[in-house]
């Protein structure tokens, strides 16, 4: 009788662990949906750029547009001039990686894995990870 039950609280805590494993990955799922959701959902512009705390280069994004698609390109519109880029957000990590390959500035200050500090489906706030680089963007959507 020992052995039974011993076997069944094996079972019942792999059954539980099981369902533990099965849960946080739903809720990663679920997360990079939204952000994805809501980063492809409208035109994006910079509303604040600055780099060393105090270097304030928001004006060199003025007239830029961002769209972010769901298959990872990202598009800078100024104008009639279009760069694509690739993006990609990691809800585990709460980052946003993008890259202007061969982009000179502005688009290439944006090309990092940056942190989200603060964010609504309506702007994000972020920083640089782990690049020993200290800057700050906001983005918010374009109304």
């Amino acid at each position: 009788m020992k052995v039974s039950r011993l076997s069944f609280i094996y079972i019942l805590i792999f059954v539980i662990f099981s369902a533990s494993i099965s849960c946080k990955k739903v809720k990663e799922d679920l997360g990079q949906q939204f952000i994805i959701k809501a980063m492809t959902d409208g035109r994006w512009i910079v509303e604040k750029f600055t780099e060393n705390e105090t270097n304030d280069v928001t004006a060199m994004f003025e007239g830029y547009e961002f769209q972010f698609k769901e298959d990872g390109k990202v598009y800078g519109y100024y104008n009639t001039d279009q760069k694509q880029g690739v993006w990609e957000g990691n809800m585990s990590d709460l980052t946003i990686t993008s890259n202007f390959p061969g982009a000179e500035d502005p688009l290439k200050k944006l090309n990092d894995v940056w942190k989200i500090s603060n964010n609504t489906t309506k702007s994000v706030e972020a920083k640089p990870f782990n690049s020993g680089r200290v800057a700050f963007l906001k983005l918010v959507k374009k109304s």
